[in-house]
């Protein structure tokens, strides 16, 4: 895959979770519901996850995949 699509398919999978916040998805359910193939969206995932955008829960063909909610510090202590 060419740096371009790994670039368009880690935006798709970013806005697909941002879009769905409480999924939880298997790398194949990911595959269905993005009309791409599991292998394309293996270095993916892996990157997503290594750039705490996404945590995966367990390993393997099975892990679960699911947007890392970004924590915001205002700067404001009380």
């Amino acid at each position: 895959m060419k740096e371009n699509d790994l670039l368009t398919l880690r935006i798709e999978c970013t806005l697909f979770f941002q879009g769905n916040p409480y999924a939880l998805e298997t790398e194949e359910g990911l595959a269905l519901r993005t009309g791409r193939k599991v292998e394309h969206l293996k270095p993916v995932l892996n990157d997503l996850v290594n750039s705490s955008i996404l945590e995966r829960l367990g390993e393997g063909d099975q892990a679960i995949y699911r947007y890392a909610e970004p924590y915001f510090n205002d700067g404001m202590s009380f």
